[in-house]
């Protein structure tokens, strides 16, 4: 079997830059430069699993059917680290470590353009965020949130809570996902909304938010 070296190698003297890589597999152009120059001698598990799928997918047509039944257009197919329910306190220390993230699993999700910005895949907690008048725009237990960051530069500015349900990282709380009531530009609070009656609305200051996500789309879990 093909050492991974030996396969970035191969897809690189088709004309394949690690740019291009990158943006297929979600793959650090570092991790890439360090895997080509024999640094890293083990890479993780993610880091073989992406290389390899991509190695065999991009030999076949745009539309491939996989064995699940789900059909894949590999232009339009993205790789987005995932925060697992049990990796969610890890990821409050662990934001600002791009190795770290590059270890997280990946999570497949197709789009329809080129995405700009930082994403991550959160795993929804509990039922804070499950409506009992509106069953459809419910978040469950399970479902994956493939959100965007929300960059700091942005947080003075009036966020678009009509538009987004948010991603929290609370320094204290842990991670949050929760619909925003209210933003009071002149003091930083955001006043916090669950979907759930049975949950009371509440207060948090963005100054201690660690990271702030909108989110962009969901996979709804298969355990439902």
């Amino acid at each position: 079997m093909e050492s991974l070296k030996d396969l970035l190698q191969e897809i690189q003297s088709q004309g394949i830059t690690a740019y291009e890589i990158e943006k297929a597999t979600g793959i650090a152009q570092s991790t890439i430069g360090r895997i080509l120059k024999g640094e890293t001698k083990r890479p993780n598990a993610s880091t073989v699993a992406a290389i390899r799928k991509y190695v065999k997918w991009k030999d076949r047509p745009a539309v491939v059917a996989e064995p699940e039944g789900i059909y894949v257009n590999f232009n339009h197919f993205k790789l987005v680290p995932l925060v697992t329910q049990r990796a969610r306190a890890g990821f409050l220390a662990g934001w600002e470590d791009p190795e770290y993230l590059e270890e997280l699993p990946k999570v497949p999700w197709e789009v329809d353009r080129e995405y700009k910005g930082r994403y991550l895949t959160f795993e929804v907690a509990g039922d804070s965020m499950e409506s009992i008048d509106n069953p459809r725009e419910s978040l469950y237990e399970g479902d994956l949130l493939l959100c965007r960051e929300v960059g700091r530069q942005h947080w003075r500015n009036r966020l678009h809570i009509r538009q987004w349900d948010f991603v929290l990282a609370h320094a204290q709380q842990g991670v949050l996902v929760k619909r925003i009531a209210e933003h009071n530009t002149e003091t930083g609070e955001l006043t916090l909304h669950s979907l759930n009656p049975y949950y009371q609305d509440f207060t948090v200051n963005m100054n201690d938010l660690i990271a702030i996500f909108n989110i962009v789309d969901i996979k709804r879990s298969m355990r439902r």
